[in-house]
């Protein structure tokens, strides 16, 4: 009684927004002014490759594991990153297909071909191949996934360490024959 009483009529109205309604524009906003830093900035180009859009990454519920990282973000387990660090010697793929960079282990690598040929088996049957990273993750993010993780990079790493171990290897054991023939003669 002493509401009406102060607001000096005998009408009840509400014009509020309902709370959920309140949380839902600021939501759509924080999303907005999120999308807009991430276009405008120069960082994190290889994710963005395969999360061009904001709110379609909101909606991926995708188990991260390392490889899926390091693929997406480009970051780590690849030769051409360990190189531009000064880890390893060589950015060169083992399969010697060129620098192993991520669009390598995804779309070249030779050394991955059972892996890709079932990525391609899973996806090709509704678009063609090769996929954009963006359309890999948004259309396909359950077969991608599969794929990275299968992936075993550190072998990959480790076999073309064996590979110059076996060369060196060779060689030396070319260098002693040869010593050994020029002393028996």
């Amino acid at each position: 009684m002493l509401a009406k009483e102060a607001t000096g009529t005998d009408d009840i109205s509400f014009n509020g927004i309902p709370k959920n309604e309140i949380i839902h524009q600021l939501k759509d906003q924080s999303i907005a002014k999120w999308q807009n830093q991430w276009d405008s900035t120069t960082k994190g180009l290889g994710t963005k490759q395969f999360f061009p859009n904001i709110k379609d990454r909101l909606t991926k519920k995708n188990k991260l594991t390392p490889n899926f990282s390091a693929i997406v973000s480009a970051h780590g387990k690849s030769k051409a990153y360990l190189h531009r660090y000064k880890i390893i010697e060589s950015p060169d793929c083992p399969c010697n297909g060129g620098e192993q960079t991520v669009e390598h282990l995804l779309y070249d690598c030779i050394k991955l071909q059972k892996e890709e040929n079932k990525l391609i088996s899973n996806i090709s049957n509704q678009y063609m191949w090769p996929v954009n990273k963006s359309g890999l993750v948004n259309k396909h993010i359950k077969h991608i996934t599969q794929f990275i993780n299968s992936i075993d990079i550190e072998r990959l790493i480790l076999l073309n360490k064996l590979t110059t171990v076996r060369t060196i290897l060779i060689k030396v054991l070319m260098y002693l024959q040869n010593i050994q023939i020029s002393i028996s003669t």
